[in-house]
C-alpha cells in the first residue's frame, strides 16, 4: 500500500494496474484518519484486489495468466477494428492511437490533435464495454466535453450505452 499526501481536497483510494493500493490524501489529514478510512473500506479494497488479480480477457476469467505483450497484441487488433467500425459515424480524422497502461481512466482523447489513448487493460473488459469506451473517445473528436450534445451523439449510435456502463461499475 502506498500513501501519498498532496495538495488535494479529499482522500481517494484506488487499486492501480499493478494491483497496488494507492491512497491519495490531503496534506492536512492525520495518519490516524487515513488508517481509519482504510479500515472502514477494507472489504471494498479486498474486492478490488481480488478482481485485479483475476486473469481476465474480454470479460471472461481464465485459468492461465496473460502477459502484457499478449494483451497489447490483442488490444491493437481489436481496438483498431472497433475504431474503424465506429469512426464511420464520427467521420473525423484520427492521427494517432496509443495503447498504454493508464491508472485512472479507460481512455482519453486530444480532439485538437486527433489523438486517441486507450488503456491496455481495457482488453480485460467485455466487448460491449470496450465498444462504448472507444465510441466515447471518438465522440470527443466532435464534442471535446461531456455536454448533452456529446451524450446525445453517443445515444444516437449506441442507444444502450448506459446499460453498458452500469454493468461495469
Amino acid at each position: 500500500m502506498r500513501i501519498i499526501k498532496k495538495n488535494i481536497k479529499s482522500l481517494t483510494i484506488r487499486v492501480n494496474n499493478d494491483c497496488e493500493v494507492v491512497v491519495s490524501a490531503p496534506k492536512f489529514v492525520s495518519d490516524a484518519y487515513i488508517e481509519d478510512v482504510i479500515s472502514q473500506n477494507q472489504q471494498w479494497i479486498n474486492k478490488l484486489l481480488k478482481d485485479c488479480r483475476k486473469n481476465l480477457y474480454l470479460g471472461r476469467e481464465w485459468d492461465m495468466e496473460f502477459s502484457d505483450e499478449f494483451y497489447y497484441s490483442e488490444a491493437k487488433i481489436l481496438f483498431t477494428r472497433l475504431i474503424h467500425k465506429y469512426n464511420r459515424y464520427i467521420n473525423k480524422p484520427i492521427t494517432k492511437v496509443r495503447i498504454k497502461k493508464m491508472n485512472s481512466r479507460w481512455g482519453s482523447c486530444n480532439s485538437k490533435k486527433g489523438y486517441i489513448n486507450l488503456n491496455l487493460y481495457l482488453i480485460k473488459k467485455d466487448i460491449e464495454f470496450i465498444e462504448y469506451v472507444i465510441l466515447h473517445e471518438l465522440a470527443h473528436l466532435i464534442h471535446p466535453n461531456h455536454s448533452q450534445q456529446f451524450y446525445a451523439l453517443i445515444a444516437s449510435i449506441m442507444p444502450d450505452y448506459r446499460d453498458r456502463i452500469s454493468k461495469h461499475k
